[in-house]
């Protein structure tokens, strides 16, 4: 993650699913015959479906793609065409490096030249179907994100049953104290701005209000950081709100603080987890 306002500045996407991340991957590898290509967003997604929780998965990318390049180079190493609302659509079968993670043919379309899609066959479907009606944003994950300060470099919104939440988040990567957000959370919204000093939008409900009062609380304490941490590297916490079921704020954390804030062992490779941060 890049600021596009302040180059320096780099940082991680908080949560990712495997597969997702292996989508993001194998795009770059797909596109890479493409000297011109630039991404300057990208965004994953995982639903679940009748094949099993977060099991269907889609990157979605804006920049500048050259389609004709990069499809007739991937043709030429097995892929095949096909089309869908009358766009021509290219089928990649799993690469053998990904044997156990991913087992059926992703879609790949590129639209205009700036807008890339790649993933599972039906949220390709439903992404091109959006396309071609002009469908705006979805309504709920606006509602969402409008929890979060507009300048964020990088999100997250996982909305689920908090057992689901539970089964599907590796906590045991995270600093102890913060699987607090967690516990019996069914909607969970992040967002880091990157910068001087680096700060932590959280948006968190909870399907109880009394959790709820208890995470304020807990928060407010800031035990949420590793006991070694000296005074002047604690994160400062702001804005911090309580509506219902609901709790809102921020933190700000000194720049180059925020994984050992975080995570246990951010050198741990990526490909074992599902929540690993990315560089």
């Amino acid at each position: 993650i890049e600021g596009l306002h302040n180059p320096p500045s780099k940082g991680w996407m908080l949560l990712l699913t495997r597969r997702s991340n292996l989508d993001f991957e194998d795009w770059i590898a797909l596109t890479g015959v493409d000297p011109h290509r630039r991404a300057d967003e990208v965004i994953e997604v995982a639903v679940s479906s009748a094949a099993g929780e977060l099991r269907d998965h889609l990157v979605l990318l804006a920049g500048q793609f050259n389609r004709e390049l990069i499809f007739r180079a991937a043709l030429g190493n097995g892929a095949t065409l096909t089309e869908y609302g009358g766009q021509p659509v290219l089928v990649v079968k799993p690469f053998t490096r990904e044997k156990g993670q991913i087992s059926s043919p992703r879609w790949m379309a590129i639209l205009d030249g700036s807008r890339g899609i790649f993933g599972s066959p039906e949220l390709v479907r439903r992404a091109l179907d959006r396309y071609r009606r002009r469908s705006g944003p979805d309504p709920s994950l606006m509602q969402r994100l409008q929890a979060l300060h507009k300048d964020v470099n990088s999100w997250n919104v996982l909305a689920m049953s908090a057992p689901m939440l539970a089964r599907n988040v590796e906590s045991e990567q995270l600093h102890a104290p913060w699987t607090h957000l967690l516990d019996r959370a069914d909607e969970l919204t992040l967002g880091i701005h990157y910068g001087s000093t680096d700060r932590i939008d959280f948006a968190v409900h909870f399907i109880s209000s009394q959790k709820s009062s208890s995470l304020a609380g807990f928060l407010t304490e800031s035990r949420l950081v590793p006991v070694n941490l000296s005074t002047s590297m604690r994160p400062r916490l702001q804005n911090l709100s309580l509506d219902q079921n609901r709790v809102r704020g921020s933190f700000l954390v000194p720049a180059g603080q925020l994984g050992r804030l975080l995570i246990t062992d951010p050198t741990r490779d990526s490909s074992a987890s599902n929540s690993q941060p990315r560089p």
